[in-house]
C-alpha cells in the first residue's frame, strides 16, 4: 500500500487548499518535506491521524491524549484545528443570528451561496488518497479517505471512496472499522508515524502497564493479537451458553459474578475518569502558577519571560547531569581503594597469575602421573597373571618400573618457589582481571574528567540558581506578598489534586485485583456449569477450536519470538558502528507482557536506560524496522525529527542502510542543516524522488516543489 497524495485543506497553518503528491519511482523511496521550526512539519503528521482516526486518535499516542485533554475534550480540540485566520474571517462574516440557528438546527440545507461561503470558512478537510489497495473480494485501484469538520455546527464527516464510488462494504463496517482493519490499525500507528526525538522511550519502558501497552502494539504487528482476539471471542460464547443453562444454582451465581465485574468494571471507568478530570484541573492551575511566577519575577527583577524559561530549562538539565555525574563518581569511588593500594594491588596480581600457572602445571603433570601409574598397574598384574618364573617378572618389573619413573612429569614451578597466599575461583580470577584492566587503561582518565566535570557543573548550577533566586527578591513589596500568596494558595490546590490522584490510582489497583479475582472464579465456575442440549454441541466445537488455538498460538508466538530475535539483532548490529556491540537479543513473552533484552559478547545484559540517547534511538530505529519487516505490512514511513541526537557514523547508517529499505515509501521531515546536512542529504539524494519546502506568508504556510538536487539552494 502506497500513498498517491494528500490534500490538506484549512488544517492549522495552512490556509486554502494545498497537495502533496507522491510519484513512484523505481529505486527512489525517499521523500523529503522540510521547513523552518514552526512552520507546520508536525502539522502534516497530526493531519494524516487526525484523518485516519478522528477522535480516536488519542489511542495512537499519549501526545494526542494530553493534547485532546489540555483542549478540554475532543470538540475543542477539533474546533482549534481550524486555520486562525480563516477563523478571523468568519467572525466578520455577515450573517443574522437566525440565520446561524437555522444552519445550528438544520445544517447547509437550502445551498444558499452565501450560507455556502460561511460553510467554507468553518470547515477545513485532510484527504489521503491510497493505492495498491488490498480489499477481500473486492477489485480496486485506489482508495480517498476524506475526513471533514465544521467547527460552527461540530459535525465530522469521513467520505471513503473505493474507485471514486461509495462501496457497500465500507457502509457495512462503517468508517472507522473500515480504516482500522483495511488500512491501518490505530494500535501498530505509532510503528509507522514516529517522532525521532520521542521514539526512544520504547528503550524507557519501566512500568509493566508501560510494557503492557506497548505489548498490545507489538501482537498487533506480530499477527498475534486477531487469534488471541478470535480466543477471547470464542470463550465468551461458552460462557454465555452457561448463563442459558438449566443449572439454576450456578446460573445465578454466574449471573451474579457477572453483574459484579461489570460494576467493577464501571467502577474502574470512573475513576479513570475523575483522574483525567484531576489532570485537566491540575494543568490549569499549573499554568496560573506558572503566571503568578512570572508575575513575582517581573516584579522583582527586569528579567523576562523568555530569560526565566531558559534559565530553569537550563537549571534543571544542570541538575539532571549533576546526578548522572554522581551516579559516574560512585562506581568509580568503588574502585578507588585498588586504585590507592597501586604496587600491592599489581603484587597482588602477579602472585594470582603465579598461583595459576602453577594450578594449570600441577592440574596437568597429577592427570598425566595418574594415567602412567594405572599403566604401570596393569602390566604388573598381567605379569602376575600369566604366571611368569619369579626371576622373569621381577627382571621384567624392574625395568618397567625405572622406565616409567624416568618419565614423570615434575612440577615446571616447585612448591617451594610457590607459596599459595589467594587461592581464587576462576570467577573470582576473571573479576580480578577486569578490575585491573579498567584501573591500568582508563580510570585514572575517566576519574579526571569526571571531577573536572563535576565542579564545572556545579560552578555553573550555582550561578543559575543565584540568578533564579535574585530574580524572586524584593520580598517586602506589598504587591509581590500578595501575588506570592495567591500562587500558594493554587499550589497546594495543586498538591490536594495529586494527593486525590494517588489515592485515585490505588482505588483503581484495588478494584482491578478485585475484578481479576472475580473473573478467575467466572471463568472457573462456567467450566463446571452445564450446557443445554441445545448449544452442546455448539459449546464441544467452541472448545476444541480454543484448544487448538492454544496449540497455534503457542507456536505463533515461538516462531515470532524466535524471528524478532534474529531480526532485531541483525539490525542493531547493522545500524550501530561498535563492532558486535549486541551479542544476543531476548525476547521474553511472559503473559500479556512482551519485553526485549539486550545482552553483550559475555552475555551480560546491557541495560536500555544505561545507553546513550544516540543509541537508545538507534535501538528504537532497529525494534521499528524488525517489527515492520516481521509484521509483512505494506504502509509508507513517516519520520519527523530525523537523525537527531546521531553522531556522522550513525547518521550515515540510518541514511544508507534503514531509508532504502524500511518501506516502499519513507516520507521525511528534517530541519535542513540541523538535523540533515548538506553532505548527509548528497548520500540519501540517490534515493530521494522528490522534495517539498514549506514556505511561510503572512503566519500561513504553503508547500512549494522542488527538484530533489536543487533543494539545498532553494532553501536558502
Amino acid at each position: 500500500m502506497v500513498i498517491d497524495s494528500i490534500i490538506i485543506k484549512n488544517f492549522r497553518i495552512y490556509k486554502g487548499e494545498h497537495k502533496i503528491s507522491f510519484p513512484r519511482s523505481v529505486n527512489k523511496n525517499v521523500f523529503i518535506i522540510s521547513g523552518d521550526n514552526g512552520f507546520g512539519k508536525t502539522t502534516i503528521l497530526v493531519s494524516l491521524i487526525w484523518c485516519l482516526y478522528g477522535k480516536l486518535m488519542s489511542d495512537v499516542d499519549d501526545k494526542f491524549k494530553k493534547e485532546i485533554a489540555e483542549s478540554f475534550g475532543y470538540k475543542n480540540f477539533a474546533k482549534s484545528n481550524l486555520n486562525k485566520s480563516i477563523q478571523n474571517r468568519h467572525n466578520q462574516f455577515k450573517i443574522t443570528d437566525e440565520e446561524k440557528l437555522k444552519i445550528i438546527k438544520n445544517g447547509y440545507l437550502d445551498f444558499d451561496p452565501t450560507h455556502q461561503e460561511f460553510r467554507d470558512l468553518n470547515e477545513y478537510s485532510v484527504t489521503i488518497i491510497f493505492s495498491n489497495v488490498f480489499l477481500p473480494s473486492i477489485p480496486c485501484e485506489y482508495v480517498t479517505i476524506k475526513r471533514t469538520y465544521d467547527a460552527f455546527i461540530e459535525l465530522e464527516t469521513v467520505q471513503i471512496l473505493v474507485d471514486g464510488k461509495e462501496n457497500e462494504l465500507t457502509k457495512e463496517v462503517g468508517p472507522e472499522i473500515f480504516i482500522n482493519d483495511f488500512i491501518l490499525s490505530r494500535e501498530i500507528a505509532k510503528f509507522f508515524f514516529f517522532d525521532s526525538e520521542k521514539i526512544v522511550s520504547l528503550a524507557e519502558m519501566k512500568t509493566t502497564q508501560d510494557k503492557r501497552k506497548l505489548s498490545i502494539a507489538y501482537s498487533e504487528v506480530l499477527g498475534v493479537k486477531k487469534y488471541e482476539d478470535l480466543k477471547n471471542n470464542l470463550e465468551n460464547i461458552r460462557i454465555k451458553f452457561r448463563r442459558k443453562s438449566a443449572d439454576l444454582e450456578d446460573r445465578d451465581k454466574l449471573n451474579k459474578l457477572f453483574k459484579e465485574c461489570d460494576d467493577l468494571e464501571k467502577l474502574i471507568d470512573h475513576s479513570k475518569s475523575k483522574q483525567i478530570n484531576n489532570d485537566i484541573e491540575i494543568l490549569n492551575k499549573r499554568q496560573i502558577s506558572e503566571q503568578y511566577q512570572e508575575k513575582l519575577i517581573r516584579e522583582g527583577n527586569s528579567i523576562s519571560v523568555a530569560e526565566l524559561l531558559d534559565l530553569k530549562a537550563l537549571r534543571d538539565g544542570l541538575k539532571s547531569k549533576d546526578i548522572t555525574i554522581k551516579n559516574k563518581l560512585r562506581e568509580l569511588l568503588d574502585l578507588a581503594p585498588f586504585a590507592i593500594a597501586g604496587s600491592k594491588f599489581v603484587n597482588a596480581h602477579n602472585q594470582m597469575v603465579l598461583e595459576q600457572e602453577y594450578n594449570q602445571n600441577n592440574i596437568n603433570s597429577t592427570i598425566f602421573n595418574d594415567r602412567l601409574r594405572k599403566i604401570q598397574t596393569e602390566l604388573f598384574q598381567q605379569f602376575d597373571d600369566n604366571s611368569l618364573p619369579n626371576e622373569e617378572s621381577t627382571i621384567l618389573k624392574r625395568i618397567v618400573n625405572n622406565v616409567f619413573k624416568s618419565n614423570f612429569l615434575k612440577s615446571v614451578i616447585p612448591q617451594t618457589q610457590v607459596k599459595i597466599l589467594l587461592d581464587l575461583s576462576a570467577s573470582e580470577e576473571n573479576e580480578f582481571k577486569s578490575i585491573i584492566d579498567n584501573i591500568r587503561f582508563s580510570y585514572n582518565q575517566s576519574f579526571t574528567q569526571l571531577i573536572k566535570d563535576d565542579k564545572n557543573n556545579k560552578i555553573l548550577l550555582t550561578k543559575i540558581i543565584r540568578k533564579i533566586s535574585q530574580a524572586e527578591s524584593n520580598e517586602n513589596d506589598l504587591l509581590i506578598k500578595e501575588i506570592r500568596s495567591a500562587k500558594t494558595k493554587i499550589d497546594k490546590i495543586i498538591i490536594e489534586l495529586e494527593k486525590d490522584n494517588r489515592k485515585i490510582s490505588e482505588e483503581i489497583g484495588s478494584f482491578q485485583r478485585e475484578l481479576t479475582i472475580k473473573s478467575k472464579m467466572k471463568a472457573e465456575l462456567s467450566k463446571r456449569v452445564s450446557v443445554d442440549e441445545s448449544d452442546r454441541c455448539k459449546d464441544e466445537i467452541a472448545e476444541r477450536l480454543i484448544l487448538e488455538l492454544d496449540e497455534f498460538l503457542l507456536r505463533l508466538k515461538s516462531e515470532k519470538k524466535a524471528s524478532l530475535e534474529i531480526n532485531i539483532k541483525h539490525e542493531l548490529n547493522k545500524l550501530m558502528h561498535k563492532t558486535d556491540f549486541i551479542n544476543s537479543v531476548h525476547v521474553d513473552i511472559k503473559g500479556d507482557i512482551i519485553d526485549v533484552r539486550l545482552f553483550d559478547k559475555d552475555q551480560l545484559e546491557i541495560k536500555k536506560e544505561s545507553l546513550s540517547k544516540g543509541e537508545q534511538q538507534l535501538y528504537a530505529t532497529a525494534i521499528l524496522k524488525a517489527l515492520v519487516d516481521e509484521s509483512e505490512i505494506k504502509f509508507p514511513i513517516f519520520i519527523d525529527s530525523p537523525l537527531q541526537k546521531f553522531d556522522r557514523k550513525h547518521s550515515n547508517k540510518i541514511i544508507t542502510e534503514f531509508y532504502p529499505n524500511v518501506s516502499e515509501q519513507v516520507i521525511v521531515f528534517p530541519l535542513l542543516e540541523k538535523e540533515l546536512s548538506e553532505k548527509e542529504y548528497q548520500t540519501l539524494l540517490p534515493n530521494v524522488c522528490s522534495s517539498y519546502i514549506i514556505r511561510n506568508y503572512s503566519n500561513c504556510s504553503y508547500l512549494q516543489e522542488v527538484a530533489p538536487d536543487l533543494l539545498f539552494i532553494k532553501i536558502q
